[in-house]
């Protein structure tokens, strides 16, 4: 079951711009819809919602983060193999591959640009090492992300 907008959205945009499929469309100022298709069920629209006009799943309203405490993808440099696969998936290319800096001449690691980074986990549900991960509050984390 995916998201779902409620009437006291105000078509800020906000939430189709940071949606990592898309899913989510309308008219500026006006009631915006979510998808069920393209709902990949992870929380980015609710947690940037300036109204907190999105509820979860589970019928509960996902809370507004601030924008400086949306978590973000953080990479262990330990168990990261360089495979690109969360480079791949990124709708927001904020995954790069890069040398390491301690053994440059080993192999590179992914690097997250935290500026680009929406939370959406993504990254995360890809990574065949379990070397990203993305730390979400508690109210988002009763779900994962619909695999595709």
């Amino acid at each position: 079951m995916p998201h779902v907008i409620l009437d006291n959205c105000i078509g800020c945009t906000l939430c189709a711009v940071k949606c990592p499929t898309e899913a989510i469309a309308g008219e500026k100022k006006s009631i915006f819809h979510i998808d069920p298709s393209l709902c990949i069920d992870c929380g980015v629209c609710g947690i940037y919602c300036p109204v907190e006009a999105i509820i979860n799943p589970e019928g509960n309203t996902v809370q507004k983060i601030k924008p400086l405490a949306i978590p973000k993808a953080k990479v262990d440099p330990v168990t990261c193999t360089a495979c690109e696969f969360c480079v791949d998936i990124c709708p927001f290319d904020c995954i790069s591959m890069q040398p390491r800096t301690n053994h440059p001449e080993f192999f590179k690691i992914a690097v997250v640009d935290e500026k680009k980074c929406v939370s959406c986990k993504l990254c995360e549900t890809v990574c065949i090492k379990g070397s990203i991960t993305v730390e979400r509050p508690a109210e988002l984390m009763s779900y994962q992300p619909n695999p595709r």
